[in-house]
């Protein structure tokens, strides 16, 4: 199944090997097979691997590959490399590609379109709410992708299962060192129910500090395009956006108040990028040309109740006090309705007590 080139990408994988060093011992050789046999007293290897030189030839050597490829198939990981069919051709050209991706799960979905949903991991409600509603709706038609953090990432990950579509969780430490342990769960869930997991650390790297970055350059790659849902003026999702900018990638923001420093990032990041700015999962449906999706099989039916609600909002946003006049209902009663229709995304509920349509219904 595996070729000694899989192998050895997987091995140097293990041992810490940066993609940037892997290409540069890859253009110093004919044929990466070759490793093995030329890595002793080459002071010229020596020089590239550094640190890691005396580990990478001692596990040449002892052909410590066997018992890596063995505790993977304990644990149900499979590794892409380079070398792969099943490489992800999107990953091919971005800066510093990973040379091997150890996976729990669906592989498949590495060559699917993503949407890539990132934010803040110190999430607020409204922050929570934009996060559930536009990855319910995008996740009918695109793979979401996200960094299994707390926060913004959690939410997409947890919505995408409860809406029973695919999900890939990248990882910034190892595949069998969920980071963080909290979402060891979440991560088994992502995997028993048809998403990936995937790391290009070793099987148990540590959830160093500068690894989460850097990782950040797959979550932009695996997707055609980044939704940022909450984001802080300082926020490591501002470097995944200049990433996926850097790649070509679309971009989309939601707005948060102006007041609330939570949303300094997001604002900011609307105000330096022209048509960044999205209020509606329809807006991101509608730019990739998917309108058809929204009259499938899914079509909402509403009761006379719910109808009349949606009948006083068609004209735009109404309070709640507006809505208890215009539809006549009592108040207890229209609170359970508008709870309902904002879980089924079909109301939306804004600052103020107020609220107007969208996702769901025409």
């Amino acid at each position: 199944m595996y070729t000694l080139s899989d192998k050895i990408c997987a091995m140097l994988g293990e041992k810490g090997v940066t993609a940037k060093k892997f290409f540069q011992l890859l253009s110093s050789l004919n044929d990466l097979d070759e490793l093995p046999d030329v890595i002793a007293d080459n002071k010229r290897l020596e020089s590239l691997f550094g640190d890691s030189y005396v580990s990478v030839c001692k596990a040449l050597k002892d052909c410590e590959q066997v018992r890596l490829f063995s505790d993977m198939e304990r644990n149900g990981v499979e590794v892409i490399t380079w070398f792969s069919d099943k490489y992800p051709s999107k990953l091919r050209d971005i800066d510093e590609p990973p040379y091997v991706l150890f996976c729990k799960g669906n592989v498949s979905l590495l060559n699917k379109d993503g949407i890539a949903v990132v934010g803040t991991r110190k999430i607020s409600s409204y922050g929570r709410r934009v996060a559930a509603d536009f990855t319910r709706l995008l996740a009918d038609d695109f793979v979401i992708v996200s960094g299994l953090a707390y926060g913004v990432d959690s939410v997409a990950h947890e919505v995408t299962l409860q809406e029973q579509g695919e999900t890939v969780a990248v990882l910034g430490s190892g595949i069998l060192n969920i980071y963080p342990s909290a979402n060891e769960g979440l991560a088994k869930r992502i995997v028993d129910n048809g998403g990936l997991v995937v790391s290009e650390y070793g099987l148990r790297a540590q959830p160093l500090a500068y690894r989460f970055p850097h990782r950040n350059r797959l979550v932009a790659g695996l997707a055609k395009g980044l939704l940022v849902c909450q984001a802080p003026l300082k926020s490591g999702t501002n470097s995944t956006v200049e990433l996926a900018l850097q790649q070509g990638k679309d971009i989309f923001v939601v707005p948060g108040e102006i007041y609330d420093s939570g949303f300094s990032g997001s604002n900011n990041l609307i105000k330096s990028m022209q048509g960044a700015c999205v209020t509606t999962p329809r807006d991101i449906i509608d730019y990739y040309g998917l309108d058809n999706r929204l009259n499938d099989s899914k079509t909402v039916q509403l009761n006379f109740q719910e109808q009349r609600i949606v009948d006083a909002l068609s004209l735009g946003g109404k309070t709640f006090d507006q809505l208890v006049v215009e539809t006549s209902l009592q108040p207890s009663e229209l609170n359970f309705l508008l709870a309902n229709l904002e879980l089924r995304s079909i109301i939306a509920r804004l600052p103020g007590n107020t609220y107007r349509l969208y996702g769901g219904i025409e």
